[in-house]
């Protein structure tokens, strides 16, 4: 009898293992030059696993102050080439994004929320939000494309800009909610290089998008 009890008790220990390494095992192809990188998220919101470009050799996290207090703090991770500089945005004392050569990814979210259940009836509500925001800063580029998608489960507002004048300016911007708060995922890039990465950038980007997978979050 005791036998069988430490049988059954290995086999539920064995199987507990093998779920546990199915659901971080990414479920995703990665796409041609780029690797599968890992994010742990602030307290209990979970942890992102996803592919970025080879070329993103740096990564680093802060939080992005604002003059309003903790309920404005962003908090922020990026990966981004070495070679180009190192900003980190703040709401203290900025001296604004280089006016030259951007080429990042940057995942953030406040860093004062609160947990309660996602009513996904509001995703297209949200979305229209979004969209809205988005067109009304004169920073931002043109939206030339957006949709909501569902990704590894979850639901998700994509939005793709673009502007061509000096510079090439394109943005990718995802937004899901982990625990009923938002979490952004967007790639950035301005240059005035004509080369395969910004000829190419909107579509590698989304492509990019679509390997997001969140372990922990709801």
């Amino acid at each position: 009898m005791m036998k069988k009890i430490l049988f059954i008790a290995i086999a539920c220990i064995f199987f507990a293992s093998c779920k546990e390494a199915t659901e971080k095992r990414p479920r995703f192809i990665v796409p041609s030059n780029s690797k599968i990188v890992q994010v742990k998220l602030t307290d209990t919101l979970g942890t992102v696993i996803l592919a970025v470009p080879d070329r993103y050799d740096t990564s680093f996290a802060w939080i992005d102050h604002s003059d309003c207090g903790k309920p404005c703090d962003q908090q922020k991770y990026r990966y981004q080439p070495k070679s180009l500089r190192i900003t980190k945005e703040s709401g203290f004392i900025w001296l604004g994004e280089p006016k030259d050569s951007v080429d990042r990814f940057t995942i953030s979210h406040s860093g004062d929320f609160s947990f309660h259940k996602v009513d996904t009836a509001k995703d297209f509500v949200r979305h229209e939000h979004l969209k809205s925001q988005l067109a009304s800063d004169p920073s931002n580029p043109s939206i030339i494309f957006d949709t909501i998608e569902k990704i590894n489960d979850r639901y998700y507002s994509i939005f793709a800009m673009q502007r061509s004048d000096t510079n090439r300016c394109e943005k990718v911007l995802a937004v899901t909610t982990i625990k009923g708060n938002l979490i952004r995922f967007q790639y950035d890039l301005l240059t005035k290089k004509t080369d395969s990465v910004g000829t190419n950038f909107i579509k590698n980007s989304l492509e990019l998008i679509r390997t997001i997978q969140i372990n922990g979050g709801i």
